[in-house]
């Protein structure tokens, strides 16, 4: 299993855009079980460690270090 950090930025929008973002919240922790950190959809472009990921009408950014399987959310924004 996965850890998932927030970045102060992704934290703040986690909390204050509650419930018109559960959908994407409830993507992030299932992305927690994944196999390798990475979506089963949604994947947008991977470059190395960096992923973009397209998932519940939102952008999210995120790194991730196998070797501490911790996935680290930068930026959780509105798709525009």
């Amino acid at each position: 299993m996965w850890a998932i950090e927030l970045s102060q930025e992704a934290s703040n929008y986690a909390l204050d855009s509650l419930p018109y973002n559960e959908d994407v919240l409830l993507a992030i922790e299932k992305l927690a079980f994944s196999q390798d950190g990475l979506p089963a959809e949604g994947l947008d472009q991977a470059v190395g460690m960096w992923c973009i990921w397209e998932v519940s009408g939102h952008t999210v950014v995120y790194d991730k270090s196998d070797s501490d399987q911790i996935i680290y959310i930068w930026l959780i924004k509105p798709a525009q």
